[in-house]
């Protein structure tokens, strides 16, 4: 099977704008790669190295398999999916609980524990 650098283009793009809701250049400081270059990346104007492609798979989590093939469900996307699932069918408290474990969460990995 052919890599079709369009295609790729487009799976990047959709992990920047709808999983991680990303500028373009939030996006490529997160895999450490040029604004510019993700966005020749997006349009389909270059085919990805693998070090990019390790890079993208390693900073978001996303399956290098899911990149270069939209083979599978990713699992990030069924873990966002449930996520949302769960957020939809919370009452008023649950939310807030929600909100104090991921705002502890992020503070935790902001200062650099993983």
């Amino acid at each position: 099977m052919a890599l079709d650098k369009v295609l790729i283009g487009d799976r990047i793009r959709y992990i920047r704008e709808n999983i991680f809701v990303e500028s373009r250049k939030n996006f490529a400081n997160r895999c450490d790669l040029n604004e510019r270059y993700v966005g020749q990346l997006e349009r389909g104007e270059f085919l990805l190295s693998l070090e990019v492609l390790d890079k993208i798979s390693i900073s978001t989590g996303i399956d290098t398999n899911y990149i270069l093939y939209g083979k599978g469900k990713n699992n990030n996307l069924k873990i966002k999916d449930t996520l949302m699932n769960i957020i939809k069918n919370a009452d008023k408290e649950e939310l807030k609980v929600y909100y104090k474990c991921i705002i502890a969460i992020k503070k935790f990995k902001d200062k650099g524990f993983n």
